[in-house]
């Protein structure tokens, strides 16, 4: 099973908590289970929250997705 020691548990667990309540303010008063959503956009922000460092989020995230990503957050209209 996945386990990490206590100090990046609670990295970890900080990380989703507030990815959670990012998508929370988003959505409003609508459930999370009823929200679509973009699996690349929470992936990104994933790798993000963790601060892992850049060759590993393009391990993640596959160099395609890692560049539409940086692409959409540099540009005027972003996500």
């Amino acid at each position: 099973m996945f386990q990490t020691p206590p100090n990046q548990q609670l990295h970890l667990i900080g990380t989703l908590a507030n990815l959670r309540k990012e998508w929370q303010t988003a959505a409003g008063n609508a459930s999370l289970l009823s929200i679509r959503g973009s699996v690349g956009l929470i992936l990104a922000d994933l790798v993000n929250g963790l601060g892992l460092p850049t060759d590993i989020q393009i391990e993640i995230l596959g160099a395609d997705l890692f560049t539409e990503v940086q692409e959409k957050l540099d540009s005027p209209e972003r996500m």
